[in-house]
């Protein structure tokens, strides 16, 4: 087992996954500094005296940074979450700011990194007849930016500890995290008093708990654990079920029109939840085993799927 890194920075720090991070690693008793990276300007309510927030944008270099703080671990939570309009834009942020992010490690020398990454990596198709595991090749849905850039990153990933002496990286394919003030386009959506959902299916899900999900992260940096590995919630939940527990109704339309109109309503400007490429996380499974990480880590997450879900219910 390596040395527990005490000075660690975090990307994307004020977003939800990445405020959860700073909060739980920088309230950990052996952590002397957390540096936490963002566009945004930092946030007033951070108590923790061992924090230094930066604004900074993560395509820009951050060796600078990395050197002065003596960065020993990064956890690099910078992305564009939501479907983007500008595609181009959103990878500069997912993918190129990934690749600069590396590069500043390198001339940093730092050498451990962990990655969210998700299980939407998969691809949501019919045939989806058993939970993914990590073995399994990424293959995204096509057209649904998030899943494809988390690819391209991941293998920015691969490469870089490929090529660097002595690199780690610990890769998260998480399902879809939830937790009070989760902010995703599946709660947007269950949001929606009428909310249209395919006809003649109903799709289970996974979620996980917010905190669950900073658990693997502390797994991982206290083991020094590299490679791929599932996160998800304990059991499913299925798309009528969702919505009923939201207390809203769901109106049943057949698979393919749902999805023309989600993509002319899209094109139109008239929704900006998903494209038409989403929908297939709705009409069909995207299932993933999570036994890698309670073998070779010893995760095991405190919420069930559905329990994680009811957190983020209004």
């Amino acid at each position: 087992m390596s040395k527990f890194p005490t000075r660690i920075a975090v990307t994307g720090a004020w977003g939800f996954l990445g405020r959860h991070t700073v909060e739980r690693f920088a309230g950990l008793p052996d952590t002397e500094l957390v540096l936490a990276l963002d566009l945004h300007p930092p946030r007033s309510d951070m108590s923790h005296s061992n924090v230094i927030a930066v604004q900074r944008d993560i395509r820009a270099p951050a060796d600078d940074l990395f050197v002065k703080h003596g960065i020993e671990l990064v956890l690099h939570m910078a992305y564009i979450l939501r479907p983007p309009r500008d595609a181009a834009w959103a990878r500069s942020i997912n993918v190129a700011g990934t690749k600069a992010l590396l590069k500043s490690c390198t001339a940093a020398g730092t050498k451990r990194v962990v990655y969210p990454s998700s299980t939407t990596v998969y691809g949501a198709r019919p045939g989806n007849s058993r939970p993914f595991e990590e073995t399994d090749a990424p293959n995204p849905v096509p057209g649904f930016q998030y899943s494809e850039d988390k690819v391209r990153s991941e293998r920015l990933l691969a490469r870089w500890a490929k090529e660097t002496p002595d690199a780690s990286t610990s890769v998260f394919r998480g399902c879809v995290v939830m937790g009070p003030a989760a902010d995703n386009f599946i709660l947007e959506a269950l949001t929606m008093k009428w909310l249209p959902v395919p006809a003649f299916s109903d799709a289970e899900m996974q979620f996980v708990y917010i905190d669950d999900v900073v658990d693997a992260f502390q797994l991982a940096a206290a083991t020094d654990a590299h490679g791929i590995f599932n996160l998800s919630g304990k059991g499913t939940v299925r798309w009528r079920r969702m919505v009923a527990l939201f207390g809203n109704h769901a109106v049943p339309i057949p698979g393919p029109l749902l999805q023309s109109m989600t993509g002319l309503s899209w094109k139109l400007h008239l929704q900006d939840r998903s494209p038409a490429a989403g929908v297939n996380l709705l009409r069909y499974p995207w299932l993933a085993s999570s036994d890698k990480a309670r073998r070779e880590l010893g995760w095991q997450p405190r919420y069930t799927s559905e329990q994680a879900l009811l957190t983020a219910r209004p």
